[in-house]
């Protein structure tokens, strides 16, 4: 089924998020068939394709009261929605406060990383390499 198709059936994802997996899942399927320098470039989409999909995950979520983007288990709510199983570093809580101390959430797709930052005031960004 095309994304199209899927997003015409929305399971509560809005229809980004099912293209960017859409890209994610071709990117996955095509490493094991491309040069190095190709595989490089679709490990490097597929740890971006991974932190994007997250924060579509974030932007999209019905919040409980006291929730925020930076909450705890919020950010793993999201990391555990991608598909893939990207390795996924960086959600700390040191002080208890139930919030993720800086924001900053690494997404590692083979050598590739992408930088999430979920910040105070609800934006979500995403940036290319290691947080």
């Amino acid at each position: 089924m095309s994304a199209a198709g899927i997003c015409a059936t929305d399971a509560g994802y809005s229809c980004g998020i099912v293209r960017i997996l859409a890209v994610a899942v071709t990117a996955c399927l095509c490493v094991a068939a491309c040069s190095s320098s190709a595989k490089k470039t679709l490990s490097e989409a597929g740890a971006r394709a991974a932190a994007e999909t997250a924060r579509g995950v974030l932007k999209s979520q019905n919040l409980k009261q006291g929730e925020t983007v930076r909450s705890v288990s919020v950010l793993k709510d999201a990391a555990d929605k991608v598909p893939g199983s990207p390795d996924v570093t960086g959600i700390t809580d040191a002080n208890g406060d139930g919030k993720d101390d800086d924001g900053k959430v690494e997404f590692t797709v083979g050598d590739q990383h992408a930088c999430l930052t979920a910040h105070d005031n609800g934006n979500v960004d995403v940036t290319d390499g290691a947080c």
